[in-house]
Parts: C-alpha cells; structure tokens; sequence
C-alpha cells in the first residue's frame, strides 16, 4: 500500500514537471505581433499590421484611415479597430 501512494505521488510529480517544461516561458511567442508594446496575437498579416498602425496613429490624433482597405478588406479592419481599442489612452 505504501508503495502504490509513493509510486502515485512520484508519477504525479514528475508528470506536472514535464508538462510545466513544455510551456513557454516566454510572454509572447515567436510570431506574436507587437506595436508599441501591445501584443496583437499570432499570424497577423500585412493588412492587419497596417490597419493597426492606422489606427494607433488615430489613437495619437493624427487622423489615419484608408477608407477604400477599411471597406474591402477584412484584415485592414479588424486590425485597425482593434488597434484603435487597444492604443486608445496609451
């Protein structure tokens, strides 16, 4: 019976060991997106990027949108609202 609780706690232990060695130690990943010290996520493409640029600016107070990307392309728009959320008040 002993030998079963120190087998389990042992497997325990080293199981959450392992696991815990397999995270990232790091905040961001690799690949993740950041602009002015706000992280935008992972796999963001050119028109996100810029569309979050855009909008920072915008944050800032100089007016940048281009209209004709916001209204045809997705990326461009999520990218700047979401820019325009996360750089407001910065």
């Amino acid at each position: 019976m002993q030998y079963t609780k120190t087998f389990i706690t042992t497997t325990a232990i080293v199981t959450g060991l392992l696991l815990t060695a397999c995270t990232s130690s790091s905040i961001n990943s690799y690949n993740d997106y950041v602009y002015q010290g706000i992280n935008f996520g992972s796999d963001r493409d050119a028109s996100f990027k810029k569309g979050v640029q855009d909008a920072c600016k915008t944050a800032d107070g100089d007016y940048t949108k281009d209209h004709t990307k916001f209204n045809s392309n997705e990326s461009y728009r999520i990218g700047w609202e979401d820019g325009r959320l996360k750089c407001k008040g910065k």
